[in-house]
Parts: C-alpha cells; structure tokens; sequence
C-alpha cells in the first residue's frame, strides 16, 4: 500500500517544525532527511501560543508537537502542511477533523507511556496497602520519633532494632495488608490496564474488569473476569481507573457508585479525573464510606492551594506523575520519527490518528 505524498518527488529536503520532547539519537535521525527547526515546549519549556504557531509554518511541511494546541485556524494558516505529529497517546490538542479535512494524516504515540503507568498504579496500591506515604508524613511530622540523639553517627548500633511496639506504635497504627489474594477491579482495558493485570496477576491478585464486549477476547487472554460495573465496586478491594472520558464514561464513579463499594474499598486514578464525581469522592473519604484513594490527576490541574483534598488524610496525592519515566520521550521519539520517515517514503505510518487524512491508496 502505497501513501501519494508530494514528498516523493521533492528534491529539497522538507521542512519540519518539532515543538515535543525528543531525544538527541532520534533528532539527529530526523535531521537527516529534513530542514528542523526545534522550538517550543520541548526545547523551552514554554508552550507556544497559536499566533506563534501559526507565524512559523508559513512553508513548513511537518509538524510534531507535544502540548502546544494545533487549531483549526493553525492548520489553515499552515498552506503547505502535509503531516501532523503528537508525541501523546491521544492528540487531543490537534483538530483532527480539520486536519483530515486538508488531507493531512496525524500520527501519534499510543501507548508510549503505559507502562510506565501500569507500574506507578501499582506503586500506589502498594502505598495504600503498607501506608507509605502515611507512614513518610508521619515520620517528618514528628509522630513516632524518639528524644534528640548527638549519637546517631559512628555509634554501635544494636543488633536486633524494633521500632517502639508499645501504646500509639507504628507498628500497629500504620500495619497495612498484602496484594496477595485481593480483589482489583480496572475500569477500562487499554494498553495501561492489560499492563496493569498482569502485574496484579504476578502479586497473587483476582482481577475484575468493567470494559465493552468488543474487549471479551482480550479479558479472556489475560484471564480476568468481564462484569457489569455494579459487580466490581462490590466485589473489588481497589477499583483502578483507565477509561477513556465520554459521555457514559464522564462521572461514572457518582455517590451511588461509591455506595456500592466495600468500606475497606481503595480507589486508583491515574487517568483522567472526571471520570469520578469530585464531591462525590470527598464525601466518600469524609465519611469513610471507603477506605482511601490515590489520586494521580485531578479536576484542576496544578491542584488549587486551598483544594479540600489537601486536607484530607486517607487520599495519597501526586502531582501527575503516571507516565513521567526516563524511557517515555525516546519511546515517543522513536515512534513519531519512524512514522514520519515511512510517510516519507510514500508508505502508510503505523500510527495513524485519522486515517481519513491519509491520501492515496489505502
């Protein structure tokens, strides 16, 4: 199958604009075969605003982003664009219909950091299990230390140390319970989720999905268990979050939905915070009605100083951290380049958003 890119039959090199992270191994590659010019958010840290998107495209032929917001009125200012790269998973900062309508395909990086996902969602069950992070504050807070020491350097320690077991211990206010033989219920299986499974697998754990049929061959390959979503908040010890946000999926997780969870329930959320109702949860942990959360993205994004989660004490909070691992950018440096040199060479990318936008015969 071959891609009709006016490319074939250009002899100067094209010119692209790269405005996403991306590695120096996989800039150098691009640089082979094109004119860069590296700016914005992956080179800055600063964003670049539509007008100044638009200025330099004026004879730009591919463009690959990270944030910055590629609008209709961007595309349409840009007349010789040919292709659309995002480094993200889901280029949502691209007007993909507008895209498509220009005949210009956008590729991405799906999946580029689901790994790193997976194992920060088991990182926080397990912070939520063993109180960890509780454990941290309580420490640097004062609680559970012992008087003031000028020998805690060079002195000959014990051999046998035990952490004070009497009255307000550690060991009995913080003791917290193992992954083995738990119940985890994912909402949604993606390519973060499947991941997550077979890491909940390897801890001994039964896993509960709430996903559409079309995923009953994949649930079924990773033996896990396909159920309507009212049998897994009753059924799981932690209900981990990683659907895509719809309009069935936007406030899915509502007062009646926490209702229906167990008390000793633990929730997980590392992709998209309204798919939960934020009053909703706050009430849950309030009233105990659930036994705690990890929360990795939120409603407002930074979180506000004053956000009453910030004074909540059973929620574990980070600042969006999920996909945030050395691996991710040359993952997603690889892929988009690889896409964009296929592309080149009149061939169909792998990674194609709107497969609408792609010319020729398909």
């Amino acid at each position: 199958m071959q891609v009709i890119s006016s490319m074939n039959n250009r002899s100067a090199k094209p010119k692209a604009v790269i405005t996403m992270s991306i590695t120096d191994v996989q800039l150098n590659r691009l640089q082979s075969r094109c004119e860069v010019i590296h700016t914005g958010w992956g080179k800055t840290g600063h964003r670049l605003s539509e007008e100044e998107l638009a200025a330099i495209l004026g004879d730009v032929n591919i463009l690959l982003v990270g944030y910055e917001k590629v609008t209709a009125q961007v595309i349409e200012k840009a007349k010789k664009l040919e292709l659309i790269g995002c480094s993200r998973s889901n280029p949502v900062n691209v007007d993909v219909k507008a895209a498509a309508l220009r005949g210009i395909p956008v590729i991405h990086a799906p999946g580029r950091n689901a790994n790193a996902a997976a194992e920060f969602t088991i990182g926080l069950m397990l912070t939520e299990a063993r109180n960890i992070a509780r454990g941290d504050r309580a420490l640097r807070s004062g609680y559970y230390l012992g008087d003031s020491s000028s020998r805690f350097s060079g002195a000959d320690p014990a051999s046998d140390i035990t952490w004070n077991l009497d009255g307000d211990s550690p060991y009995k206010q913080l003791r917290g319970f193992e992954l083995r033989g738990r119940t985890l219920g994912l909402i949604g299986l993606g390519n973060v989720a499947t991941r997550v499974a077979r890491l909940a697998q390897a801890f001994g754990m039964k896993v509960l999905v709430f996903t559409p049929v079309s995923d009953a061959e994949l649930a079924s390959q990773l033996d896990v268990q396909r159920v309507e979503l009212d049998d897994l908040l009753q059924q799981s010890d932690f209900i981990s979050v990683h659907c895509k946000v719809s309009d069935e999926t936007r406030g899915l997780l509502d007062r009646r939905a926490f209702g229906l969870m167990k008390p000793a329930a633990y929730l997980i959320n590392t992709a998209r915070a309204v798919v939960v109702e934020q009053e909703a949860l706050l009430e849950a942990l309030r009233n105990h009605r659930i036994a705690g959360a990890a929360l990795d993205v939120f409603w407002y994004e930074p979180l506000p100083s004053n956000h009453p989660l910030l004074k909540t004490e059973n929620v574990t909070l980070t600042p969006h951290l999920g996909g945030a691992t050395m691996e991710v950018p040359e993952l997603h440096s690889r892929m988009i380049v690889d896409d964009v040199f296929l592309w080149l060479d009149g061939k169909k990318p792998v990674h194609v958003f709107n497969p609408d936008g792609l010319k020729g015969d398909i």
